[in-house]
């Protein structure tokens, strides 16, 4: 049979589409795609309006069964054509959009999977929640991402090592950006004191600042005997980094710029992957732009590793890093890991970065790589990590998270949306949630219509104790949660288990007994 798969995003642009939206279609349908040449002969289609049913029409004259997967959103598949067709998407609510806006019916998801037929997803969350509203019997199923077997040489190495929280590891990058809170030179990056509280200031006041001419004079005079000092220091210390690793290349101090253009009024909703646009007037920190550049980081001690897009609003990696640093302010061997999934890392940087200068002093160290990392490097930093972390408001499946526990990571994890299905107390060091009124993310009415989970703080930062608690001081507890999370992926996410389910739901549900099956 012949099984034609699409994604907006190809191997193509892949490389400069990182962070944007539905951008992890391509890697759900790379995933997949050696599942379904297990099945028969896989077609990667450019543009189904114009190529799906050609495709079909040639399987129909040789008797040959044909079904188009388009791994995209419900309101992004293209319907209307003879082929029978088949949405392949993620979703990480309790309910699915069943009305439409700007005059789309395809906006009204029910619409697009009953005219479709059936669909497949990644949670059963998805799947109870596409049931409520199309009725049991509707053919949907759920087959998250065949991400385990990719991992089996990596995950035999790591599972024969003893659990060490001394080993060390240096990661390299060829084009990137490393930043290091354990590092003097990330010192000309950081926002001081006295553009944090303007920052914040400025961003309480609901009227902004009056008289930014007067208000600018004023903390110029004040400031300056101040800013010579710390202009003199900080070129010392610059020297002294340039001196000690001869790749650190002296940069400038924050500064504080005065813009006054007016936002414009919008009534959508920023896209929640897109990277947020700065307000148009007051006074707000600019960072000095940071350049990719090759670069290295040793990494040691207790490493718990995070992998997202900065600008994607539903990830939370405010509660992730503030609790993290609230966690192990006094403790200097534990090491958070933010690895950036997007194209755009400027703005996310620098806003992280914000986030940490309004921290207390932590002892903890706090790791940005933006980049992409090569197999080995890449596999090197699933190594070295003691834990995976997830924070967010909700997840379709959450690939990062799967493949690290795939080679035998657990997870620092909430237990609520597709996590439901291979999150539970025995491969992951749990936090608790609540349930918070929100609106579907391409909805641009903003109408609540479903709920999103709030993480609890405390039993982050209780969750973060007990993982490094575990990995110090319990190393046959730790392995025991090792070896449970490989084999809970393996029955969650491997492509004998995909291959199964995926056969099955075609025959019973599109193709019935159809002799090339």
């Amino acid at each position: 049979m012949k099984f034609l798969v699409y994604s907006e995003i190809n191997a193509e642009n892949i490389s400069h589409s990182l962070g944007l939206p539905d951008y992890s279609y391509y890697f759900v349908l790379r995933d997949f795609k050696s599942v379904l040449e297990m099945l028969g002969e896989v077609i990667v289609i450019g543009n189904p309006a114009l190529e799906v049913d050609h495709h079909y029409d040639m399987a129909t004259a040789n008797h040959e069964a044909c079904v188009f997967l388009s791994f995209t959103p419900p309101h992004n598949t293209c319907l209307g054509l003879r082929c029978p067709t088949i949405p392949v998407f993620a979703w990480e609510f309790d309910s699915v959009p069943n009305e439409h806006w700007l005059n789309d019916p395809r906006q009204d998801w029910c619409h697009v999977l009953k005219t479709c037929g059936s669909a497949i997803t990644h949670s059963e969350l998805t799947v109870r929640a596409v049931k409520e509203k199309l009725g049991a019997d509707f053919p949907i199923i759920s087959i998250p991402s065949p991400v385990w077997d990719k991992f089996s040489k990596l995950r035999s190495k790591l599972l024969e090592e003893e659990p060490s929280t001394t080993a060390k590891c240096n990661i390299q990058i060829q084009s990137g950006i490393i930043l290091d809170t354990h590092d003097i030179a990330l010192d000309p990056y950081m926002p001081d004191l006295d553009a944090v509280a303007k920052a914040v200031a400025n961003a309480r006041s609901p009227y902004g600042i009056k008289d930014k001419k007067t208000a600018l004079a004023k903390d110029a005079a004040q400031a300056y005997k101040r800013k010579i000092t710390r202009t003199y220091l900080t070129q010392w210390l610059e020297l002294v980094a340039c001196y000690l690793n001869h790749q650190r290349k002296p940069k400038q101090h924050v500064q504080l710029t005065l813009e006054t253009a007016a936002e414009p009024q919008k009534l959508e909703p920023r896209n929640q992957v897109e990277p947020v646009v700065p307000t148009g007037s007051g006074l707000r920190p600019r960072q000095p732009l940071m350049q990719p550049d090759a670069g290295n980081i040793e990494l040691s001690g207790v490493v718990f590793t995070s992998l997202f897009n900065p600008y994607d609003g539903r990830k939370n990696w405010v509660d992730m890093l503030t609790a993290f640093c609230e966690a192990f302010r006094n403790t200097q061997d534990a090491t958070l890991v933010l690895k950036l999934g997007h194209h755009e890392y400027q703005d996310a940087i620098n806003g992280i970065l914000m986030c940490i200068a309004r921290l207390p002093a932590f002892q903890c160290r706090v790791v940005i790589i933006h980049g992409y990392l090569e197999k080995a490097e890449f596999e090197a930093l699933i190594g070295i990590s003691s834990f995976v972390v997830n924070t967010s408001h909700g997840e379709g499946q959450c690939l990062p998270l799967m493949e690290f526990m795939s080679c035998g990571k657990p997870a620092v994890a909430p237990l609520h949306s597709a996590m439901l299905d291979y999150i539970d107390g025995q491969v992951a060091f749990l936090m608790a949630s609540w349930l918070d009124a929100t609106a579907w993310p391409q909805d641009p009415r903003l109408a609540y219509r479903t709920c999103r989970h709030q993480i609890d703080w405390s039993s982050l930062v209780a969750a973060y104790r007990a993982a490094y608690d575990c990995a110090k001081l319990e190393p046959s507890r730790y392995r025991l949660m090792s070896e449970a999370a490989a084999a809970r992926m393996q029955q969650h996410c491997s492509k004998e288990t995909a291959k199964q389910r995926l056969e099955l739901f075609l025959k019973n549900n599109v193709f019935g007994t159809h002799e090339s099956l």
